[in-house]
């Protein structure tokens, strides 16, 4: 009998072998899903169940309830495999950046800054990247220590932000007629006409306050952080067993590093600030 796997909030990392539920689906197969919802699966019918950096994104009663519903839908020996930000790795890290800023060794300073943005503004930003993506495209000189901390996905993210001016010349040079295709364009676009209308009838710091209700919501910010004591504690209260740490490439998920999930094709970790960690439930 087939093995049933699942891949909660799986992004773009995905595998045909596993049943893969985001709630922005990226991809064909991946089905539409909120963690809100509970787990799409019978009771005791799923030997894995793997997320990977989902558990901070939620607050800590939803994180323990979606960790029962984990427990519910493995059978007695399954495994479940969670990735998070390693809160403890990160601590030790800034106070690491500090000492050597105060040392004078070149770019600590900058990576102090990075750490304290890892721990506050995937928290506490109002737009999508926030602090840290504008850090990342401002080209600077401690990159060799982003890549380190953050894997080579953000490489793409490292260049300069070299906006275009606007040019007020260009606009005079569109026809009419396709000027007034884009206002009807706009105008049928509900979203759109939509945004007009709430900020015509709200004043501005109401519809800040709605604006960033409805980015709070997005499931960008993380609510909570973990380490390896305090995720222990809590697969220990709902009952799992044989509370392992792991790396991106060990598991006790047979033929685990090929499914490259957490591991690149060379074997590098995917998100290097990670802290993995898999449990058993019980027989």
């Amino acid at each position: 009998m087939k093995s049933v796997f699942i891949n909660l909030g799986c992004g773009s990392r995905i595998h045909p072998d596993w049943r893969n539920l985001d709630v922005n689906p990226y991809a064909g197969g991946v089905e539409s899903w909120k963690a809100s919802e509970g787990i799409p699966a019978p009771s005791q019918s799923v030997d894995a169940v793997y997320h990977s950096h989902l558990l901070e994104h939620l607050q800590e009663e939803e994180g323990e309830d979606l960790i029962q519903e984990c427990f519910r839908v493995l059978k007695p020996g399954g495994i479940l495999r969670i990735v998070v930000p390693d809160l403890e790795r990160i601590c030790r890290d800034y106070l690491s950046t500090l000492e050597e800023a105060e040392q004078g060794i070149e770019h600590a300073h900058l990576n102090a800054h990075w750490m304290r943005l890892e721990l506050f503004d995937q928290m506490t930003r109002k737009v999508s990247g926030g602090k840290m993506l504008q850090f990342l495209q401002s080209n600077p000189d401690n990159r060799n220590f982003l890549i380190k901390r953050c894997g080579k996905e953000i490489i793409p993210s490292l260049t300069p932000n070299l906006t275009k001016p606007h040019s007020a010349t260009l606009v005079h040079t569109i026809p009419l007629h396709l000027k007034f295709k884009q206002m009807l364009k706009n105008f049928l676009n509900l979203s759109w006409h939509r945004e007009k209308l709430l900020k015509a009838f709200l004043n501005n710091s109401d519809y800040e306050a709605l604006r960033f209700g409805r980015f709070s919501q997005s499931g960008e910010l993380h609510k909570h952080m973990y380490d390896r004591f305090s995720l222990i504690q809590l697969l220990h209260k709902v009952g799992f067993t044989e509370c392992t740490p792991q790396s991106h490439l060990s598991s006790f998920i047979s033929n685990w590093k090929e499914f490259q999930l957490d591991n690149t094709q060379p074997g590098e970790p995917r998100k290097p600030d990670s802290l993995y960690l898999e449990a058993v439930k019980p027989k």
